[in-house]
């Protein structure tokens, strides 16, 4: 279970302070698929980003299977990010790697053995409906095979939870409700996913959706999914 509680966020800058969020509270249940929509700013991607603690918080705590980590920090934080998998717009795949090793890295950095890492990779690449781009290059893939390749790095490490950031802002329709798929796919399978999206339609195949405006939930609404 994900658990927010009073979350506020303030940038601050040479112009000023920006208050992203405000005293932000939230529950979500093991095995449910959040979307997360709002305008431009509303605080969407910082809103996900302090899940993780990838930003961290002004005031309050985030919650994760009854562990506070607002309060860890260090080797502590690391272990528990382990069972948080992320998926960016971007995809942040490493050029120079191939597919089957920017799905293994996060494995490697942790210290796993290679053959290990490189087993679970080729199982994961055969999940997304990759095993034939293994030694292919990010370069030569689609936008869409690029966010399988993330999605299948972000499940590498067996995570509990997948935070998903605008995973289909960089597809067209067609592509972007193959990745949804994907992903109902494996929230199916009881991983518990928050997804912030711009676009209606994919929101549509959460099993609820946030709306967030100026850094406030303004609304929650079950899709009946």
């Amino acid at each position: 279970m994900i658990e927010l509680k009073h979350l506020g966020k303030i940038y601050s800058s040479a112009s000023g302070s920006v208050e992203a969020l405000k005293d932000v509270n939230l529950t979500i249940a093991d095995g449910e698929i959040f979307g997360i929509i709002g305008l431009s700013g509303a605080g969407k991607s910082t809103l996900v980003r302090c899940i993780n603690l990838l930003e961290r918080p002004t005031s309050g705590e985030v919650w994760v299977d009854g562990q506070n980590l607002t309060a860890l920090s260090g080797k502590a934080l690391l272990q528990v990010r382990r069972q948080i998998g992320m998926i960016f717009q971007s995809f942040n795949l490493l050029e120079q790697r191939s597919v089957l090793r920017n799905v293994c890295f996060p494995l490697e950095i942790s210290g796993t053995p290679k053959a290990e890492a490189k087993k679970r990779a080729e199982e994961l690449l055969k999940v997304v409906g990759l095993a034939d781009k293994a030694a292919s290059f990010p370069s030569q893939l689609s936008g869409g095979q690029k966010q399988r390749v993330a999605i299948a790095r972000a499940l590498i490490n067996r995570p509990q939870i997948i935070l998903a950031d605008e995973p289909t802002g960089a597809l067209d329709s067609k592509t972007s409700q193959e990745v949804m798929d994907l992903l109902r796919q494996v929230n199916d399978e009881g991983m518990t996913i928050v997804c912030v999206t711009h676009e209606r339609d994919i929101a549509q195949r959460t099993d609820k959706i946030i709306y967030l405006r100026d850094g406030i939930i303004e609304s929650i609404t079950d899709t009946g999914r």
